[in-house]
């Protein structure tokens, strides 16, 4: 609505201006005929003196209009072959619209601004971007390279000649081996998940029934048992009754075991975990820490993908990807996710999904 309105604006200042230009125009060549007719009356002799004062007079104002027309126009033509080439407009340059020209093509002068602070911000969101995915794709080299060469060592000393291993050291090698392997196997599903989020359709969801108060006693018990988590304390609340919601009971679990994991890895030892679920209209499913919590920077970023925050040096590592892989997991579900939290206050993570409406298979 308000594009429509400054279009019709800008036209009704258009038309008005011609009109007005024309009118003085007429203005400027009858002058010298009526000062012909009332000082010199009819004389012949001034004859073609009025009529080369005309011509001069109409040649002037053409001359005027014209510059009146064209130089905001070679302005606005100026402006555009800047931002063409990754020049940005300066500041100060909104004066230039407040000129007598330049008024005609104001609201044409404020796109301009607007587009070349879009387009500024866009640049420099832009250079962050790739300055995260470099970062990332370095600490993703070293995220994979670390569990490998786990796997490499182990493995090579179980095939030494020089050792010899008895049965429980070999099966110490083999979980740790299995081990990094599953690290491995969560990091490139990770990847595999970015890869569908580029998807024109997204991420692909298997629609079902799923007891979601179960889902979470689940994935509680199981970040709580990492070596990681033996110092936290876990609580859940509201899961007394059933809740159920339809989707993707992997990709859920996936989603709410990296909450939880975040929030084990990102705090120190020792931090307690609720767990809250509460029925409306909606789910909302409320993950709280009491741990270090983040400030706004780090919350405003937080579900970009990349992102790896201040954690970069935590020994679990991680993608820059779970929190961005959770917010598309939530979307595509149709809900919603929030994130409340201040610097040495804790962390609240808001999650709400729809409830199940329909009969489907039970998972």
């Amino acid at each position: 609505m308000k594009k429509e309105q400054r279009n019709i604006k800008l036209i009704v200042r258009f038309t008005l201006n011609f009109i007005i230009h024309q009118i003085l125009l007429g203005l400027a060549i009858s002058l010298p005929a009526i000062i012909h007719i009332l000082v010199f009356k009819s004389q012949a002799v001034y004859v073609d003196l009025t009529a080369w004062i005309i011509i001069l007079v109409y040649f002037i104002y053409c001359l005027f209009y014209g510059y009146y027309v064209a130089r905001p126009l070679y302005q606005i033509t100026d402006k555009i072959q800047q931002l063409a080439g990754g020049t940005y407009l300066p500041n100060g340059h909104k004066k230039q619209r407040h000129s007598l020209n330049g008024r005609l093509y104001r609201e044409i002068d404020a796109d301009l601004e607007t587009l070349s602070a879009t387009l500024k911000e866009n640049e420099q969101r832009r250079k962050e971007f790739e300055k995260q995915r470099q970062e990332w794709a370095a600490g993703i080299t070293h995220d994979l390279k670390t569990p490998l060469s786990y796997i490499t060592g182990y493995a090579n000393m179980l095939l030494s000649d020089r050792h010899t291993w008895d049965d429980d050291e070999k099966k110490a090698f083999l979980e740790l081996i299995r081990e990094k392997a599953v690290h491995m196997e969560e990091l490139i599903n990770d990847l595999g998940i970015v890869f569908q989020m580029d998807q024109p359709n997204g991420i692909r969801i298997l629609s079902q029934k799923v007891a979601l108060t179960e889902l979470i006693r689940q994935v509680v018990a199981d970040v709580a048992n990492m070596p990681l988590s033996q110092d936290n304390r876990f609580e859940i609340f509201g899961a007394e009754e059933p809740i159920y919601v339809s989707g993707d009971h992997g990709l859920l679990k996936r989603a709410f075991s990296n909450l939880l994991v975040n929030a084990v890895i990102h705090n120190p030892r020792g931090t307690a975990i609720t767990v809250h679920l509460q029925r409306n209209s909606l789910v909302e499913i409320q993950i709280i820490d009491n741990g270090q919590g983040m400030d706004a920077a780090d919350v405003s970023h937080l579900f970009d993908r990349y992102y790896r925050g201040t954690a970069t040096n935590v020994a679990a590592g991680g993608t820059g990807l779970g929190m961005a892989i959770v917010k598309q997991i939530v979307t595509a579900h149709q809900g919603s996710i929030n994130v409340k939290s201040e610097v040495g206050s804790g962390t609240t993570v808001i999650v709400r999904l729809p409830l199940c409406e329909k009969t489907m298979e039970f998972v």
